[in-house]
């Protein structure tokens, strides 16, 4: 019992990868139906069909036909139609899904377009000629006469692939010629061809773009001029429940489909690929009287065009080589120049230096003094800026009050004009006295009980006038708190933190502020229905001139100081002040002091 159980049990974890893999995958009926869909691509590695490139990406053939029959879809259609693809471990597993899935499948890797073939799975018109081919390791060159082949292929290892056009002719010349052929198998012809390239006793079909791809990345392989075959043409597959060979075939018979292929074949088989090809094929077998003699000349075309493109990639990389070369000699000539302009430099500087040391004495004995005069000039600006804050406030108060009276219309106008100017003035004047508390090196604190609750009240009082503006309700839950602190650093504190969340408070908003009495902390919390702040511009908050994405929602004025003056006004007295925010859903200010 306990075997049977583990036996199922493994049954099951092999079957489960794949029952998750199965993605949904419409049919042509839903797709232009519903104007959008998804169609499943299972494949199998097969260069230069279908393959991962050297940076990891698909490439190929077939990969960018059916980019392309993405784009035939949305221009013929004006369906939105999105690939997914399978990737299958090989070969034999390609055409079991294309024999039993349910799903309406594609199925690529250059699949020959065979009769028997039909019957388990659909099969679209023929896109390109099907000719394959006897490559073996490059130990056996090109054997010369029919005794020298039967003598390779009888005593040395056939390479194919499960369920392959390849395997069906070795199989045809080994029931017909050859019963002594050993053979082997692999998951697909890429593997196929690795085998064979790195061993020196090994043989295998495989088609002519095949070949050609791998003859050009000069792999060590030969090609054997027996028994070459043709079958009516490589195709796309597709399951028995698919409707998508309609619309492919469709896509197959269209004019601009030929002149697509005609590219794509330049692009990984050569230029004269389409025309070698279709000259030795099938269709014209009634005019070549001796079609293998045709044949090989064709093929011995193709590869003398891939040997010139060898040589042209030789004579370019050369010609790379020499350019390297030339630069950099030129690049040694540039560095001995730059070298003795360095020698002659250094020179300089050692002259020059002597005459700097005395300069920087007399430069350090003005900078004391310098020093003296910004201090001077810093603590009048603060006085100045201090005594006109308050009646800036004043006739700010009182101009709003009368705005609300009933005036005439020019009065309005000249009063709107005096408050915009006084609000200007007001801004300078914050930003006069921000800038000189950032810029101090040190700060003095001065702590004495301070009625936290009656302070923060007092605040809100004071921007009554901008939150009304707004309607903007302000929501209080306040603890009971007396602390020792700097008086004037709270209200500081307080103020920036509240206006800042008023300024970036919608209309008809609210504004949670709240004190907590916390054993042996303190913690007040401004809490807004604001735009909040982005997740990468929160480690900016409190930096200097700082100004972020969200703005103020009534075009207020903004410094980009108020956070950092609230930061080192908390550190000051010994505190921590952060954000809790998610953009688009608010932000909240947390102060927290610890009792004394």
């Amino acid at each position: 019992m306990l075997k049977a159980g583990l036996y199922l049990y493994f049954i099951l974890f092999m079957l489960l990868p794949q029952a998750q893999s199965q993605s949904k995958s419409n049919t042509w009926s839903e797709v232009k139906q519903n104007g959008s869909g998804t169609l499943v691509i299972a494949y199998s590695e097969n260069s230069p069909f279908i393959y991962n490139d050297a940076q990891g990406k698909m490439a190929g053939i077939e990969f960018e036909i059916l980019q392309d029959f993405v784009r035939f879809i949305d221009e013929k259609y004006g369906a939105k139609l999105n690939l997914e693809y399978e990737h299958l471990y090989n070969f034999e597993s390609l055409i079991d899904t294309l024999k039993t899935s349910q799903r309406p499948v594609l199925g690529i890797a250059s699949i020959s377009t065979l009769e028997e073939r039909k019957k388990d799975f659909k099969i679209t018109d023929p896109y390109m000629p099907d000719i394959e081919i006897i490559i073996s390791s490059r130990a056996f060159s090109s054997v010369s006469s029919l005794a020298e082949f039967a003598n390779m292929v009888k005593n040395n290892r056939a390479i194919t692939v499960t369920n392959s056009t390849f395997e069906q002719n070795i199989l045809e010349l080994q029931k017909d010629y050859f019963p002594e052929i050993k053979i082997e198998y692999v998951r697909h012809v890429d593997f196929l061809i690795e085998e064979i390239s790195n061993a020196d006793n090994a043989w295998g079909y495989v088609s002519l773009p095949n070949y050609l791809s791998y003859y050009k990345k000069a792999k060590g392989i030969s090609r054997q001029r027996f028994f070459m075959v043709e079958n009516p043409g490589l195709s796309i597959a597709t399951t028995l429940t698919s409707d998508w060979d309609e619309v492919l075939n469709a896509f197959i018979r269209d004019s601009r489909f030929k002149a697509l292929l005609d590219l794509l074949i330049e692009k990984h088989l050569g230029k004269a690929f389409g025309e070698v090809v279709a000259s030795i094929s099938n269709i014209n077998a009634d005019l070549q009287p001796d079609i293998a003699a045709n044949r090989e000349v064709g093929v011995l075309m193709l590869e003398k065009e891939l040997q010139d493109l060898k040589l042209r990639q030789s004579e370019l990389e050369i010609g790379r080589k020499n350019l390297f070369i030339y630069l950099a000699v030129i690049g040694i000539v540039f560095v001995l120049i730059a070298l003795f302009i360095l020698y002659r430099l250094v020179r300089l500087k050692i002259n020059t230096n002597k005459s700097l040391a005395e300069k920087n004495e007399q430069i350090q004995t003005q900078n004391l003094e310098l020093n003296a005069l910004n201090i001077e000039k810093n603590e009048m600006i603060g006085i100045v800026a201090h005594d006109l804050k308050n009646p800036l406030t004043s006739a700010l108060s009182i101009s709003e009050l009368f705005s609300s009276e009933k005036i005439t219309e020019d009065q309005k106008e000249y009063l709107g004009l005096i408050i915009k100017s006084l609000n200007r003035m007001k801004s300078l004047v914050a930003k006069i006295l921000e800038i000189k508390v950032l810029e101090s090196s040190s700060l003095k604190t001065n702590y004495s009980k301070v009625d936290l609750t009656q302070v923060t009240e007092q605040v809100i009082l004071a921007l009554k006038i901008q939150s009304d503006n707004k309607k903007i309700r302000i929501v209080t839950d306040l603890d009971e708190v007396v602390a020792s602190l700097d008086r004037r650093l709270i209200v500081q504190i307080i103020d920036n933190l509240l206006s800042n969340a008023i300024k970036f408070s919608n209309h008809n908003s609210k504004v949670h502020v709240t004190l907590k009495d916390e054993h042996q902390k303190i913690r007040f919390e401004i809490d807004d229905e604001g735009p909040g702040i982005m997740e990468e511009e929160k480690p900016q908050l409190f930096q200097k001139f700082r100004k972020l994405h969200a703005q103020p929602t009534d075009g207020e004025s903004s410094t980009g100081l108020g956070l950092s003056i609230v930061k080192k006004y908390v550190e000051a007295m010994k505190g921590r002040v952060w954000c809790e925010s998610e953009f688009g859903k608010g932000a909240k200010f947390i102060v927290e002091f610890k009792k004394n």
